[in-house]
């Protein structure tokens, strides 16, 4: 039996496929616990025109080319360049709310794959010394039992033929980000993180994290890993879309705000 095969066949006993999270038919032939195979080809890529730095899609303008976004010429980011496997939506949101709240902690291994396939189609010519993630701390850690963009790094690292290493590291616990403005997630996450000079001055690294959804945890994590001397690029498994964002804040605010604008 192919390893592929045994390793598919061990998840399944861990995990008993089951029926789909998304349809509720038999997942068996799936890709993975909870997914059947139906479903998993509903996914949605991250398609042009996007911004060639930040990675975020741009609004579906007819004719628009990719070209770099308002946020990225008023605010650069420390990283060279970012890319997303999905966007988050459909069965990938499932898998991913799978993976992280029901700790199905072997789906890393799809979901690691499907990233390392997207860097190397996105950067073919790229070359880094290591791959890095952001962590999580020490509450989040304990309570889960593993950390999601750790565990995705390490089966992408293995696909890339790359080290994994955790060079950064928190240094506080952080507020939960949902529900927070920008200028609040920025505050939140100040300090959030530290890295090495000695370990990382000029080295090539590719942060890994599991989902983007407005940047700030990824700009940071980039900026501490950029000061301690790494150049970076960064991937993640799935990233949230602008317009989605807009809609979730403008569903909370109040309706006579809503009724006067």
């Amino acid at each position: 039996m192919r390893l592929a095969g045994l390793c598919k066949n061990s998840l399944g006993f861990v995990f008993p496929y089951g029926p789909c999270a998304i349809c509720g038919e038999d997942s068996r032939h799936g890709p993975a616990p909870g997914i059947c195979r139906s479903c998993w080809r509903d996914r949605r890529r991250v398609e042009a025109p996007a911004c060639p730095v930040c990675g975020f899609p741009l609004p579906p303008v007819e004719g628009q080319t990719s070209h770099t976004c308002g946020e990225c010429l008023k605010d650069p980011p420390a990283f060279e360049a970012h890319v997303s496997a999905f966007l988050y939506a459909g069965p990938v949101r499932k898998l991913l709310l799978l993976y992280k709240d029901l700790r199905r902690y072997p789906l890393a291994d799809l979901l690691g794959t499907a990233l390392a396939r997207k860097v190397r189609r996105t950067w073919p010519d790229e070359k880094w010394d290591a791959i890095v993630y952001v962590p999580s701390p020490l509450k989040k850690r304990m309570l889960r039992g593993f950390e999601p963009a750790g565990l995705i790094a390490r089966a992408a690292a293995k696909r890339l033929g790359l080290p994994c290493r955790r060079f950064l590291k928190p240094m506080k616990a952080t507020r939960i980000q949902k529900g927070l403005t920008s200028a609040e997630r920025r505050k939140n996450l100040s300090g959030a993180f530290t890295a090495s000079k000695k370990e990382l001055e000029g080295k090539r690294v590719l942060l890994v994290d599991d989902i983007r959804t407005t940047g700030t945890t990824l700009r940071e994590a980039a900026r501490v890993l950029a000061r301690a001397g790494a150049t970076v690029h960064a991937a993640t498994v799935a990233v949230t879309l602008k317009r989605d964002l807009d809609l979730v804040a403008a569903s909370k605010q109040p309706l006579e705000d809503n009724k006067n604008r």
